[in-house]
């Protein structure tokens, strides 16, 4: 005699939908990638999150192009170049395991590193101004982005 499992049959539905969408990742991870490029732009707007980005130094507020620029006084957001760069397509690539966001903007890494100076053109020293990052909300939306995923699979 056998004995039949009741409810077997959708169980092993719902592992076979399961699978498949974690196989296909693609929609989460550009979601996330899309929200991340948001928070990036957040962090321009706040001028630093969660802490605040330092403030410009007199010299450099005296060489802003006085009203020309997009934001004035505002810290990394002269010409906008910077900003921009980070919410255009390109800045963001989407594999099959996650994804990137960058830019190819030449000052990036020193505006958000930092500089301690040196020698040459560009000597000044510059402080770290993060603004390729994370925040703490930025987690739980993204946990939101691939459960609503699982559930619509499962």
């Amino acid at each position: 005699m056998s004995a039949a499992i009741i409810g077997i049959e959708e169980v092993l539905n719902r592992f076979a939908r399961l699978a498949a969408a974690v196989s296909d990742l693609d929609k989460p991870l550009k979601a996330s990638g899309v929200y991340m490029l948001g928070s990036i732009e957040r962090n321009f707007k706040a001028q630093g999150r969660p802490q605040k980005w330092q403030a410009l130094a007199p010299s450099t507020l005296a060489r802003r192009r006085k009203g020309k620029g997009q934001g004035g006084a505002q810290i990394l957001i002269d010409t906008a170049r910077l900003k921009n760069s980070m919410t255009s397509a390109g800045a963001m690539n989407v594999t099959s395991s996650g994804f990137t966001i960058g830019t190819n903007v030449i000052y990036a890494p020193r505006q958000h590193f930092g500089y301690p100076g040196g020698k040459g053109r560009g000597r000044s020293k510059t402080p770290a101004r993060p603004f390729l990052m994370f925040q703490t909300e930025d987690a739980d939306a993204i946990g939101k982005i691939f459960n609503r995923h699982f559930g619509q699979s499962i």
